[in-house]
């Protein structure tokens, strides 16, 4: 938003009222009009949000954007403007505790500008010619701060014509960053298309990929536009390229290199006017040497690579993530969740998440729906990760509070000092073994501590078992 005010009102008498105070008291203002349907595309922008509430419709989906910001920890600049008529119901009531300032119009106008006017300045004072690898580092440190290093080469991908190779496990999020070049590329106006290449048929990828004549097989009973003449002036992520047989990557080696190609039984050449990033779960380097993928197509396609590590190598960017997914599912499932709670997060944290994303969003979308109350609790997740978070902590020793390390106790409340420090420690142990590829010995060192002192806090802390599990090769 730089810095901009964005308004949102039903009510157009009373947004214009709203809004034409605002002009009048801060003539330097600039302000966005937006409607309801995108309010939470403005949640986590930097300007102050001006929500102006007229009826208890209204108030649901104000009471929905406060969920999401106490959920994902945003800095609260939102202010909800209340009518007199619905301050005076008190439907907002149970906001009061919550991260947000509630305002009754046109009592608190004043209140209301001074709100705006400090925000505002806030934002004007650390204001900054922003770069691309800025907008992106922000959009990474908001759910994956793992990634922040790749924000510059991301960042001069998206601005340039260079074919990508994004590789990484299944569900490691390969779609997610491909989008992300996308979206800040000169083609974001145009489509993006995930195509995913093991699912298709062996017989029928060149069809897929290319498109058909009329009779150009049995059952062609029409002419059919393949995926690259679909996807337009837009972007084409190819998944699971390595799925791919030897022919369709002649075909494909074509067309990065001519951006020429015919549909099948057509002698009509037709030109690719898409941008192309592939992705692969497996080692192409190692498909190439025992002869499984042509080493001039690796070539091709390896201008700019980018490899995304295992999600429990990223313990970092599990709190982001399952953070943003209660916010959508709460959403979706009309719950009323404002929070997470200490236990539930550092038994997400301490799973060792053998499907990566995909299941962390499978596992938060099914404790979501299980959830009542204000607050995501251990007790809501899974037993696959709620059995794996108490034997991690049976497996520690006793704490000097009598109960098992890392957990709370009636003697050691969650939010006690020493709860939420073993807690810290825990996390900066797990990811520290990760980031040294579960090496005790280098995990020590980067830690400052000796490996008998490492041995102790693992055992105290349940990670006795963390080891690395090594991507399978075909």
């Amino acid at each position: 938003m730089s810095g901009n005010l964005v308004l949102i009102a039903r009510d157009p008498q009373l947004g214009s009222t709203v809004l034409a105070q605002l002009k009048k008291s801060l003539p330097q203002l600039a302000v966005a009009q937006r409607s309801f349907e995108t309010i939470s595309e403005h949640v986590s922008g930097d300007g102050p949000l001006v929500v102006v509430i007229a009826s208890p419709s209204d108030a649901e989906q104000a009471v929905r954007l406060v969920q999401e910001i106490s959920i994902r920890k945003l800095p609260p600049s939102l202010v909800l403007v209340e009518s007199k008529e619905l301050a005076g119901s008190d439907v907002l009531g149970h906001l009061r505790s919550r991260p947000v300032q509630r305002l009754c119009w046109p009592d608190e106008a004043d209140a209301l500008m001074a709100f705006v006017r400090d925000h505002t300045q806030q934002h004007l004072s650390r204001s900054a010619p922003v770069s691309l690898s800025d907008t992106i580092a922000g959009q990474l440190l908001a759910f994956t701060p793992s990634l922040l290093p790749l924000a510059e080469r991301l960042a001069l991908a998206a601005e340039h014509e260079v074919t990508v190779l994004i590789t990484g496990e299944t569900g490691t999020g390969k779609t997610y960053l491909a989008r992300m070049m996308h979206d800040h590329s000169p083609r974001k106006p145009h489509p993006f298309l995930a195509v995913p290449c093991g699912a298709l048929p062996s017989n029928l990828i060149e069809s897929a990929f290319f498109g058909h004549a009329k009779g150009a097989f049995t059952g062609a009973d029409r002419a059919k536009e393949g995926k690259f003449e679909a996807a337009g002036q837009g972007t084409i992520l190819l998944d699971e390229i390595d799925t791919l047989g030897l022919e369709q990557q002649a075909a494909l080696l074509r067309v990065i290199e001519t951006s020429e190609y015919e549909p099948v039984g057509s002698n009509e050449t037709r030109r690719c006017l898409a941008r192309i990033i592939v992705a692969s779960n497996w080692n192409l380097e190692e498909a190439v040497e025992e002869g499984r993928f042509r080493r001039d197509l690796y070539y091709r396609l390896n201008v700019m690579s980018f490899h995304l590590p295992r999600l429990r190598e990223r313990v970092q960017d599990i709190a982001p993530l399952v953070r943003g997914l209660v916010s959508r599912y709460n959403a979706k499932f009309h719950k009323e969740l404002f929070d997470i709670s200490p236990e539930a997060l550092a038994a997400l944290e301490g799973f060792a998440w053998p499907g990566n994303i995909r299941q962390l969003e499978n596992v938060v979308q099914q404790s979501v729906l299980v959830a009542s109350g204000p607050t995501l609790l251990l007790q809501h997740l899974p037993p696959t990760v709620r059995d794996q978070a108490l034997e991690d902590t049976s497996g520690g020793s006793a704490n000097v509070t009598g109960g098992s390390a890392g957990r709370p106790t009636a003697l050691e409340p969650a939010d006690s000092l020493l709860h939420n420090r073993e807690q810290l420690e825990r996390s900066v142990i797990q990811r520290a073994l990760a980031n040294n590829g579960y090496s005790r010995a280098r995990a020590a060192h980067a830690l400052g501590i000796s490996r008998v002192t490492l041995y102790k806090k693992m055992k105290k802390y349940g990670l006795m078992s963390t080891s690395p599990r090594h991507v399978p090769v075909r």
